[in-house]
Formats: C-alpha cells, structure tokens, sequence
C-alpha cells in the first residue's frame, strides 16, 4: 500500500528532515505511480526518472550527514512544460517549437533546485498555453484523473492532474488568465497565483525560433 502519495510536500520534507522517511522511498513510490497511471492521463510529457532516483540518493546522503539544502531537500515535484529546466524540451506543446532545448534553467526551476527539490518530470500544456483543454501539436490530450472524458483544465492543465493523481506532491505552474486558477478547479486543488512581478519570468516560455537567449 502506498505510504507517501497525496501528501503534502511540507508533510513529505518533514518526513525526510525527521528521518522518518528517504527520499530515495518517496520518488519511487511517485514513479510507480506515474508508471501504472500516466499513460491514461497523459499528464507529464517527460519522465526524468534515472536522474530524480539519482538527486534522491544524493538527497538521503546529505540528509544522514546532517545537510538539508532548504524546505524541500527530497521532495518530488514537477515542472509545467513551458518552463526552461536545462538540456529538456520546452515547446509549450506547438509546433514552431519543437526543436528548442533549454540553454539554462529558469529563476524559478533552478531555485526550487536550490531548495533541495527533487524534479520528476515535465507536464502537459495545450498548444501556446492558450486554452483550458490541454491539447496541441506534439503531446497526446491531457485528461482529467477524475472522468478521462473531461480535461483537467488549462493551461498548467497537465501539472494539475499530475497532482490530483498521485504523481507529484507539488507543481510549478504559470498563470496569467487562469492557468493555474482554472486547473486547480477542475481538479479540486489548490493552487497559488503570487503577485503580479514578485517571481522572475526569466526561462517561463521558449524562445521563438532563431531569438537568442
């Protein structure tokens, strides 16, 4: 039975902090997850799995030594699409895009690395996030994990049913007409929208061809 699914990433880095759990458990437990579900869903477009059980192990060793690298040293999450997370595919699902690969991290993926998060993979958007039904060019349809006949909502559509599944315990999202409002709906969340130019936009969306960074 699953220990560690649906709950919260402050409940999950207590576990870790207190030693009542590795994080090396934690990821796995997420991925399994993702495994068995993800395919009905279609909620991550990208699955870092050899490098999130790496970063986990690497989590525990500092752990044992005492070292906790901020308030979410192990803890799984996952990152919208459109963010820049280096060497990774960033097309917000269209097209035009599909060749960009991201020179750097965005301000906010690498803090959240800085933070001692552990990253398992990328999730869905609807071509340019433009819509609330996830749905573009190059990923299949994002589905709601409560009725695969509705959509999660959009556009951090897919990172909103990655949550509601099981599949992560935090999403980075964006929102800018509802895209993270609207998901968190859809999906019975909650989700957080910071005020207007508090967080650094830097790496949020790809480049358009040809544009350097």
């Amino acid at each position: 039975m699953a220990q560690y699914l649906y709950r919260s990433a402050l409940e999950l880095a207590a576990l870790i902090r207190e030693g009542k759990a590795t994080s090396t458990a934690i990821v796995t437990e997420h991925l399994q997850q993702i495994k068995q579900h993800n395919s009905n869903l279609n909620a991550l477009v990208a699955v870092f799995e050899k490098e999130a059980l790496a970063t986990a192990a690497e989590r525990d060793a500092e752990a044992q030594a005492g070292k906790f690298r901020g308030p979410l040293h192990g803890v799984p999450v996952t990152i919208k699409e459109s963010f820049w997370l280096k060497g990774t595919s960033s097309t917000n699902n269209f097209s035009m895009l599909k060749d960009f690969i991201a020179p750097e991290d965005s301000v906010v993926v690498e803090r959240i690395k800085n933070s001692g998060a552990v990253i398992l993979g990328k999730t869905n958007v609807p071509r340019n996030l433009l819509d609330y039904q996830v749905a573009g060019d190059l990923y299949p349809e994002g589905k709601n994990p409560y009725n695969t006949e509705y959509g999660p909502g959009g556009s951090t559509g897919g990172g909103a049913a990655a949550l509601a599944a099981g599949f992560t315990s935090l999403e980075l999202g964006s929102d800018f007409g509802g895209s993270v409002r609207v998901p968190s709906n859809f999906c019975g969340l909650y989700g957080l929208k910071p005020t207007d130019k508090t967080v650094p936009l830097h790496g949020n969306i790809p480049l358009p061809p040809k544009a350097k960074t």
